[in-house]
């Protein structure tokens, strides 16, 4: 049995594939802590479930929107932790920056590209300069690391371009939990809230069709989108053992993001996406991007072209008459993740001896 951490920046509330990989290590008998970082103050400090353990940490106050503060908070989140580790697992780049953990194995999981993170809402010099800091710094520390996992073929070609970095490429598939259509007419979007104009789209798009948004999740835009639209059916964190509940109440999944945004032009896939499938669910996202595209051949949903109010309605309405059927299973992605996952610690096992 080793002892493993895995180091995600948002609050697990939840992270989908961060607690899949999770549930799989702990599967194979080894002891899992996830840390997370519970900026608004409002989690469970610490969550037993499946086999792992989530321990979240708050720093200070809650964090500030200004985003020079939000940076030095979570520089003072990851400094905070501290432990000996037979393996770490980092979750995307903006988590790479712990100073206190000692580990004979470093893994980084790029399940999306954090630097554009900074930029996602607006760009402005702060902004760019901490994109700019981010990416230098994801650069600079690839040689620190065993392996690397992606969440796509698209981002793991993008990545080894730009950076030389050499991936597994584990989709977050999960098995099939079908559930009935309630046929309500109504439309999810259950994950980070991060694009304001996206939900925005969402909004204005259920009102021409007489649809119903269902949001949940966490991310920077909640406070702004609960305050414009007062009204909206907001259910705030979730985690797994909800995720059942919020799919049994809606007909269609939303995910439609802006493609100017560079992790959505490079190739990333959403999460909700493949969660959706899996419940039966079809997906509106994107069109003209790899994940409008992955979406199309595996008769997942339908597209429309983002900030075209009559597109996205019309996306939704044929996403409404779809059947979805999956044919893939988690099986085959956990013994990906799990094969560099032995190898790598039998490696550092054989050299130890």
């Amino acid at each position: 049995m080793s002892k493993i951490a895995l180091i995600v920046t948002n609050g697990c509330s939840p992270d989908p594939r961060v607690e899949r990989h999770a549930r799989w290590l702990a599967e194979e008998g080894h002891d899992v802590t996830i840390y997370a970082w519970d900026r608004a103050h409002e989690l469970d400090q610490k969550t037993i479930r499946n086999g792992y353990t989530i321990f979240r940490v708050r720093i200070g106050r809650r964090v500030a929107s200004f985003p020079i503060t939000a940076v030095r908070q979570k520089r003072k989140f990851l400094n905070t932790l501290n432990g000996q580790f037979d393996l770490v697992l980092y979750n995307d780049s903006d988590s790479i920056g712990t100073k206190n953990i000692q580990a004979a194995c470093r893994m980084l999981d790029l399940h999306d590209i954090a630097h554009a993170w900074p930029v996602m809402q607006k760009t402005n010099f702060v902004r760019k300069f901490l994109s700019a800091r981010m990416k230098k710094q994801l650069r600079n520390s690839v040689s620190s690391f065993d392996g690397f996992f992606t969440s796509s073929a698209g981002l793991a070609t993008y990545f080894e371009q730009h950076f030389s970095i050499k991936s597994t490429v584990v989709l977050n598939l999960r098995n099939s939990n079908s559930l009935p259509l309630p046929k309500t007419k109504k439309i999810g979007f259950f994950g980070r809230i991060r694009d304001y104009d996206a939900m925005v789209l969402l909004i204005e798009s259920c009102k021409k069709i007489g649809f119903s948004p269902i949001l949940a999740g966490d991310g920077p835009c909640v406070d702004r989108l609960t305050k414009h639209y007062p009204h909206i059916d907001y259910r705030g964190p979730f985690d797994e053992n909800d995720l059942n509940e919020l799919m049994a109440e809606i007909d269609i999944m939303y995910a439609l993001y802006n493609p100017e945004k560079e992790n959505i032009r490079r190739g990333a896939l959403p999460v909700k996406m493949f969660d959706a499938a899996a419940f039966g669910r079809p997906t509106v996202t994107t069109a003209n991007t790899s994940m409008g595209e992955f979406c199309l051949e595996n008769r997942l949903g339908t597209v429309a072209t983002f900030g075209d109010v009559d597109a996205v309605s019309s996306a939704i309405l044929d996403a409404y008459e779809l059947d979805v059927v999956v044919n893939q299973t988690e099986e085959d992605e956990q013994k990906k993740f799990m094969t560099v996952i032995e190898s790598i610690l039998d490696t550092h096992q054989e050299g130890s001896s």
